[in-house]
């Protein structure tokens, strides 16, 4: 296993580590202790390219379950992962890497520290469940908000000395909300409700490699609008066979894709 992981500091203590794969991921570095938030497609050295930015003792979470942020976690003794999503981390994390591994290849990339054997074979069963909390990093604090909406047990990151907020996948420039394991569009804007309450100015998205300011969860979240869903929603069948994915923009350069048959019944 290679480390092919970039790191930039974005803000005083906050580093965007970026995977092969193009996944990003946050490694928060306080005084005391580090917070490493998600783990990507699994491919690389995750933790030598955390040592090469800190040697303090390290904590590992997980945002939610799905493969891109947790077919990694097998390199750490135990990651945080909120109890809801128990089921989701077993299935993408184990199950799904063979999907993994042909996903990669089609994308060309140089997998030769790997057979697909070894990768595929690789087991993640170090979950430790947690709820919601506060982590003291020394001189940076991390809250773990409990924000279902893209899974049911999505966690969300508020970093109040930086007045940074990480919202997980329940915000991207693409959101998607249509797999079995997500919540409805009304369980969304709920999280999103609640996060909106907390002083923060910037945001930063997994699959996204810019700080973006507060006005654009505002505008995204205003965007979420009866009105405004239905008015620009457009079927995305092709994203899930056999179900009514439609896909809409919340605001413009944003897009979401939910399942019709979740939204709220006052909606339809």
């Amino acid at each position: 296993m290679h480390c092919k992981v970039t790191s930039i500091q974005i803000l005083p203590g906050v580093f965007m580590l970026t995977d092969r794969m193009g996944m990003h991921m946050t490694l928060l570095v306080g005084t005391k202790k580090a917070l490493l938030i998600d783990t990507g497609y699994g491919f690389d050295d995750l933790l030598s390219a955390v040592r090469c930015i800190t040697p303090l003792p390290l904590t590992v979470m997980l945002t939610h379950g799905h493969h891109d942020h947790a077919c990694g976690a097998c390199q750490f003794p135990k990651v945080l992962i909120h109890r809801d999503e128990e089921g989701v981390f077993d299935y993408y994390a184990n199950n799904w890497r063979s999907r993994v591994w042909q996903q990669a290849k089609a994308k060309g990339l140089d997998l030769s520290d790997w057979t697909e054997e070894q990768f595929v074979q690789t087991a993640c069963r170090n979950a430790v469940f947690t709820e919601e909390t506060e982590m003291d990093l020394g001189g940076m604090t991390a809250q773990l908000l409990h924000c279902p909406g893209h899974t049911k047990g999505s966690l969300c990151v508020y970093v109040k000395e930086r007045e940074l907020l990480l919202p997980g996948d329940d915000m991207n420039p693409t959101t998607w909300i249509f797999f079995p394991e997500c919540e409805g569009l009304g369980t969304l804007i709920s999280s999103l409700e609640k996060l909106e309450k907390l002083p923060f100015r910037q945001v930063l998205c997994p699959h996204h490699d810019k700080l973006l300011p507060r006005s654009e969860f505002e505008a995204f979240l205003s965007g979420l609008s009866r009105e405004n869903v239905l008015s620009t929603s457009a079927p995305a069948f092709h994203l899930w066979e056999g179900k009514k994915v439609y896909s809409c923009h919340p605001q413009p350069h944003f897009t979401l894709c939910y399942d019709w048959d979740k939204l709220p019944e006052n909606w339809k």
